[in-house]
């Protein structure tokens, strides 16, 4: 374990050269960001506003940490926004809504997911809140879209000038891949089981999540991977203790 503070750390999102860890808290009541060396240690606060904020990913130089937070919200949206690693005053993306989303390798352009999707494990949805992926320029907001057909996109990052993604169009929840140059999308993993959840971008392969199994694919081969995995550790989740159950029980029988 890298924290051991009894609050709710998630969402943690590595640096680009894997030395630190951005991760929300609600360590001091509503969820912030912070940020932490691999290596452990305290963890560093970069926002202090009292909307929720969250981490998404980093410039990429390694100099600022991009999060989303409902701070500028006039509705249910988010936007996303960069902070200083020393810390500072966030800065605000030019997209008037965005929930998650990444940085081309160059940082002059950003692949996001403009909405949230309310039920994010219902299967085939095809209402009216599937998730498109947009692609921005952010030096005179040029606006390219993925072509899609109502179809749930999620999770862009990029791996040169390749955009991987998850969706749904094919059934499962798998990887596509859009090619920003001939514009052209392409499935990248082929899936007949359960669906991918999450997935994110390293400097040569992807990390993509499957029935609690992390995989990882190489962006080359299109060879897939299960990362063997073994926690041994003095947990204190784990041990036996004892809990107040009664302010726990809505019924009883």
């Amino acid at each position: 374990p890298l924290t051991m503070h009894e609050a709710h750390d998630y969402m943690p999102v590595w640096s680009p050269d894997g030395s630190q860890i951005a991760f929300a808290s609600d360590r001091y009541g509503n969820f912030d960001v912070f940020v932490m060396s691999v290596k452990g240690g305290e963890p560093r606060r970069l926002t202090w506003h009292p909307a929720n904020d969250g981490p998404v990913g980093w410039t990429p130089d390694g100099k600022r940490v991009a999060f989303i937070s409902t701070r500028d919200a006039w509705a249910d949206v988010t936007r996303i926004y960069t902070v200083p690693l020393e810390g500072g005053v966030p800065e605000v993306l030019p997209m008037w809504r965005a929930f998650e989303g990444s940085y081309s390798p160059d940082g002059q352009s950003f692949a996001y997911v403009p909405n949230l999707k309310w039920q994010d494990a219902w299967k085939r949805y095809r209402g009216g809140q599937t998730t498109p992926i947009y692609i921005v320029r952010l030096s005179d907001l040029h606006l390219e879209k993925v072509q899609r057909e109502n179809s749930n996109d999620a999770n862009p990052v990029w791996v040169g000038d390749t955009v991987y993604f998850l969706s749904d169009r094919n059934g499962p929840v798998t990887i596509f891949a859009y090619d920003v140059k001939s514009k052209q999308v392409k499935q990248v993993l082929e899936n007949k089981g359960l669906d991918v959840k999450s997935i994110s971008a390293g400097p040569d392969a992807l990390v993509y999540e499957q029935f609690g199994g992390i995989y990882t694919l190489d962006t080359k081969s299109g060879k897939p991977e299960r990362v063997s995995i073994h926690v041994a550790g003095d947990l204190p989740a784990t041990r036996a203790h004892w809990e107040k159950a009664a302010e726990k029980i809505s019924n009883a029988n």
